[in-house]
């Protein structure tokens, strides 16, 4: 099937869900204005935060692995739900450390190749079921 499972659950609060995966567990809310209590980040947030962690650690794995010396990684991600066309991410990266300009093109490379970038970049489909319960 796949080899990853999110459950997400609601709570007796409005729009706060418990998320959970693995052995993780977190909560999701919704902003004051769209009826939630702002307790934590939105899901459009969590889209976002995939691809800027997604990013930072491929790109450290990568640089640990070259043994590079870098000092901080920054991933800054913006895009726009609002809008009936495909989506465009907009990341930033930040890299402290010193590297020439082959290993900047590399880096570069890496970064387009972190796993969630490539889920991002194609066509998706979403298959849904609803069982009600009474």
């Amino acid at each position: 099937m796949s080899d990853i499972n999110v459950i997400s659950s609601s709570t007796d609060k409005n729009y706060i869900s418990i998320i959970k995966t693995g052995k993780h567990e977190f909560t999701v809310d919704e902003p004051i204005d769209k009826g939630g209590l702002d307790t934590a980040a939105k899901p459009s947030e969590l889209l976002g935060a995939s691809l800027a962690s997604c990013t930072s650690i491929t790109l450290q794995m990568y640089m640990n692995h070259k043994e590079f010396a870098y000092r901080k990684v920054e991933v800054d991600v913006n895009f726009d739900m609002n809008t009936t066309q495909a989506i465009k991410f907009q990341r930033h990266v930040v890299i402290e450390g010193d590297f020439d300009e082959k290993q900047q093109t590399r880096l570069l490379k890496v970064a387009n190749s972190c796993p969630i970038h490539k889920v991002l970049e194609k066509g998706h489909e979403i298959e849904t079921t609803i069982n009600f319960i009474k």
